[in-house]
């Protein structure tokens, strides 16, 4: 049976008499399958069910995918994105305070490395606020959602209420119920427009 150039033959071939026996080039196979074309040139149809994503992956593409689900790796990546976001939100909200920028038709009353310093300050400490709150919520929900083993909005309701109310904990138990129900509320807003 001749395979055309859905073989290939390799040095560990085997060899049967005095000539090596090819290899089947499977994702020359599945290539040609999919684009219907058979190997001597014909067209087919392609079957409606094979789609751009059935090539069997490799162990990388596994072990990527994998470590890109994983908690902890959404954990890193909400804290370092929150990171940022809360730098430059820092940075614009310092831009707006008459403490550092001055009042309208006023100059500030600080020379420009105490200005560099008080925005550097404040885009500090946004940028911390909102990685850890990024890190909380993202792995609480991370952690929920493979407890409960769906995705709903319940994970994201659930995960608000548990960030709000840690993070308003420190101001008391009345600001933690506040923060958990706000938080929630909020979340599930954000998740249901998402949804959509």
């Amino acid at each position: 049976m001749d395979h055309g150039s859905n073989t290939r033959t390799t040095r560990d071939s085997p060899v049967y008499g005095d000539q090596r026996i090819p290899y089947l080039d499977y994702y020359a196979v599945l290539n040609r399958v999919r684009e219907g074309t058979l190997s001597n040139g014909e067209k087919f149809k392609p079957f409606p069910w094979m789609e751009a994503n059935t090539m069997p992956k490799s162990k990388q593409q596994v072990t990527i995918e994998r470590a890109m689900e994983s908690c902890t790796f959404k954990t890193l990546l909400s804290c370092v994105m929150g990171y940022g976001l809360g730098a430059a939100f820092g940075l614009i909200t310092s831009g707006m305070d008459p403490a550092i920028a001055g009042d309208v038709g006023q100059p500030s009353k600080l020379n420009t490395r105490e200005t560099l310093r008080e925005i550097g300050k404040r885009s500090s400490s946004y940028a911390r606020n909102f990685a850890m709150f990024g890190a909380m919520y993202s792995g609480t929900e991370c952690l929920i959602e493979t407890y409960r083993g769906r995705s709903d909005l319940a994970n994201s309701g659930l995960a608000g209420c548990a960030t709000g109310g840690v993070i308003g904990l420190r101001a008391g138990v009345t600001a933690g119920v506040i923060g958990c129900g706000g938080f929630a509320a909020f979340s599930l807003a954000i998740d249901y427009f998402l949804r959509r």
